[in-house]
C-alpha cells in the first residue's frame, strides 16, 4: 500500500500554562493550597517565603505525603465524588441536555467511582424527553473523566482500566493492555500468561510488560476523592468575626512574607523560571483578593446570619458573579471545597448557596415535587429520575438526590412502593 500524507485543520481550545495555574489555584482548598506553594517553592529559586511560613507549609505538605499510603487516607479534594464533580462541571462547556444527562450520570456513580446502572438505564429515564443513545452516554461520562479521573463513570473493572490506558501514547504494550484488560483479565488475575500469549500471539514477556501497566492503574479511582462526612480534619479558608459595626473577613493564612527574591536583573540565569515566579506570585494574590470578595459579599448579602444563623433570602452563584463582575465558573471555583469559620462553626462555602435553584426557594421547590407526583399516573408513577426531567424543563437544576431528600421530607414514598396494582 502507497504511503500518503494527510493534512487536516482542528480546531481546538487549550489553556496556556499561566491561565491554567491560575484556575488550579482558585480551585484548591486551604491544605491544597498550602501543599502547592510548597511544591513550587521546592522547585523554583526565585520565590522565597520566611522560616516560620515555611516551617508551616512544609508539616502540612508532609502530612499530606506521610497520608497516601493510609487507609483512612484523607482527601485533597475536600470531599466527595459526586460534589466534586458537580462543582467542576462549568469547566465542560455542556449545552443544557448534557448538563441533565451528565447530572443523572453523577447521582448513580458510587464511591469507588463506578456507574451503578447500564446505559439502558439511562436512556429509558431520558426518552422521550431527550433523544439519547449510548455513544452520547459515553461521550458524557468521558467528559466527566476531564474534570476528575481516569475511569471514573466506568461500568465495570474492565472498563475502569480501558478508560485509563486510553490516556496511554499507543504503543504495542498499551494497545495489547486494552486486549487483555476487555478480554483476559480473568486469566491475568490467575497468572495464566501463556493461554494469553497464545490467544493475542505476543510473547510472554510481552504479557507481563502488559500486566505491569496494568497493575500499576487505579481500580477505584473514586475513592481517592474520600467520602467529605468521613474527613477527619478541615482547615477553614476564611474566618468571619462579628464586629460592632458589623463584621470581619480575614483568610486563614495570608502568606503575606511569600514573594520574589530580591536580585538584579541581571543576576537572573533561568528568565523563564524567574517569569514563572512572577506568575504564581500573582495567581495567589487574586486567589486570595478574590476569595475574601466573595466572603464579604455573602456577609453582606446574608446579614443576620452572624446574629441567628438564619439564611433568610436565596443566594445564587449568579448574583455573586454580577456583583463583582467576574464569570460564574470563576465563582464555582472558589467556593468548591472551601470553608468558613464563623461564630457557628465552620462551614462550606456553598452552604451559604444552597437556599435557591435557579430564583426557586426550597419550599416552592418541594411544592412542585408534590404537584408533580399528584398528578402522575398511580398506574405508572414518576421515578425521581423522571420528577428531575420535568423540573429540568422548568429551568430548575437540582440533583436527583435532592429530590429524593425533599421527597423524604414531604412523607412521600418512592415510586416503587406508589405504585397502585
Amino acid at each position: 500500500m502507497p504511503l500518503s500524507i494527510q493534512l487536516k485543520l482542528k480546531n481546538s481550545l487549550k489553556l496556556s500554562p499561566n491561565i491554567e495555574q491560575s484556575v488550579n489555584l482558585l480551585k484548591a482548598n486551604e491544605l491544597e493550597i498550602e501543599y502547592l506553594i510548597s511544591e513550587f517553592l521546592s522547585k523554583n529559586p526565585y520565590l522565597d517565603l520566611d522560616d516560620s511560613d515555611r516551617v508551616k507549609i512544609n508539616t502540612l505538605a508532609y502530612s499530606i505525603d506521610s497520608s497516601q499510603d493510609s487507609e483512612h487516607e484523607l482527601s485533597i479534594y475536600g470531599y466527595g465524588l459526586k460534589d466534586y464533580l458537580e462543582n467542576n462541571l462549568f469547566d465542560l462547556g455542556l449545552d443544557y441536555d448534557e448538563k441533565i444527562i451528565a447530572h443523572l450520570l453523577i447521582d448513580y456513580i458510587d464511591d469507588n467511582g463506578y456507574l451503578t446502572e447500564d446505559y439502558r438505564f439511562f436512556i429509558n429515564e431520558l426518552l422521550p424527553e431527550i433523544k439519547i443513545d449510548e455513544n452520547n452516554l459515553k461521550t458524557i461520562i468521558l467528559k466527566l473523566n476531564q474534570i476528575s479521573s481516569p475511569g471514573i463513570g466506568a461500568r465495570n473493572l474492565s472498563e475502569c482500566l480501558i478508560f485509563q490506558l486510553d490516556q496511554f501514547k499507543a504503543t504495542a504494550i498499551s494497545i495489547n493492555s486494552k486486549k487483555i484488560a476487555e478480554r483476559y483479565l480473568n486469566e491475568l488475575g490467575n497468572k495464566n500468561f501463556e493461554k494469553i500469549s497464545k490467544e493475542l500471539n505476543i510473547s510472554v514477556d510481552e504479557v507481563l510488560e502488559c500486566h505491569e501497566l496494568i497493575v500499576s492503574l487505579n481500580p477505584k479511582p473514586g475513592l481517592a476523592y474520600g467520602n467529605h462526612k468521613d474527613s477527619e480534619f478541615i482547615f477553614p479558608d476564611i474566618k468571619v468575626s462579628k464586629e460592632h459595626q458589623g463584621f470581619k473577613i480575614s483568610i486563614s493564612n495570608n502568606y503575606e512574607s511569600l514573594k520574589l527574591i530580591e536580585i538584579s536583573k541581571k543576576d537572573i540565569l533561568d528568565s523563564e523560571a524567574y517569569n514563572q515566579a512572577k506568575w504564581f506570585l500573582k495567581n495567589i494574590n487574586y486567589r486570595k483578593i478574590n476569595i475574601i470578595r466573595v466572603a464579604q459579599y455573602i456577609f453582606q448579602y446574608h446579614k443576620n446570619f452572624l446574629h441567628n444563623k438564619n439564611l433568610e433570602y436565596p443566594f445564587t452563584i449568579k448574583m455573586v458573579a454580577n456583583e463583582l463582575e467576574i464569570h460564574e465558573s470563576t465563582v464555582s471555583r472558589m467556593i468548591n471545597s472551601k470553608y468558613i469559620e464563623t461564630p457557628f462553626g465552620i462551614f462550606q462555602m456553598k452552604y451559604f448557596f444552597t437556599h435557591e435553584v435557579n430564583n426557586f426557594s426550597d419550599n416552592l421547590i418541594k411544592e412542585r415535587i408534590k404537584e408533580i407526583i399528584d398528578s402522575e399516573n398511580k398506574l405508572t408513577p414518576l421515578s425521581d429520575s423522571k420528577i428531575n426531567l420535568t423540573l429540568h424543563k422548568e429551568k430548575i437544576t437540582i440533583s436527583r438526590r435532592t429530590i429524593a431528600k425533599y421527597r423524604d421530607q414531604l412523607g412521600i414514598l418512592p415510586a416503587s412502593k406508589r405504585k397502585v396494582c
